[in-house]
């Protein structure tokens, strides 16, 4: 069984980007810290709704024990990324999926494996669940999202784009 710990920017992208199922088909279970949970519903929007539904049936809200860890990490990283990670640790999580560079540093110092929106994407490419990667990623930077040219361009050419 498998078991994946998600923060709010990878949900709130796969959601607009209508690809929660990337997340949902290849784990068996996808947590989601209460405080990643509460800063996606601090913004009213369409990807919130979608979020909701999805802790309705597969995406399970997941507390973290140690707070005295929360408090401590807190101070280095936003309090959803400390929960993935502390909440990774303590439930033993197969992968963390997040996407601040600082957090996902943190979380392989702590021997976390880790992945990110765009490392989704490309193993859905790969996979072919998914027809174009470039298509993806304008769209994911067309909502917002930032990624770094080089490695855009590096991705691509992983997918054979």
């Amino acid at each position: 069984m498998t078991t994946w710990v998600v923060d709010a920017s990878p949900l709130i992208f796969l959601a607009k980007l209508e690809r929660l199922e990337l997340l949902k088909n290849h784990a068996d279970t996808i947590c989601v810290p209460q405080a990643v949970l509460e800063e996606i519903q601090a913004k009213a929007d369409e990807a919130k709704c979608v979020i909701e539904r999805a802790t309705r049936s597969w995406l399970s809200v997941c507390q973290v024990s140690n707070r005295q860890a929360v408090e401590i990490l807190s101070a280095d990283l936003g309090l959803g990324e400390t929960e993935v990670i502390i909440l990774a640790k303590e439930i033993g999580a197969d992968k963390v999926v997040m996407d601040d560079l600082d957090a996902r540093r943190f979380a392989r110092r702590v021997q976390l494996d880790v992945v990110g929106t765009m490392g989704l994407l490309l193993a859905a490419r790969l996979r072919g669940e998914i027809p174009s990667l470039r298509e993806e990623i304008e769209q994911l930077q067309a909502l917002g999202f930032h990624v770094a040219i080089p490695l855009v361009e590096a991705l691509r050419k992983e997918a054979g784009e």
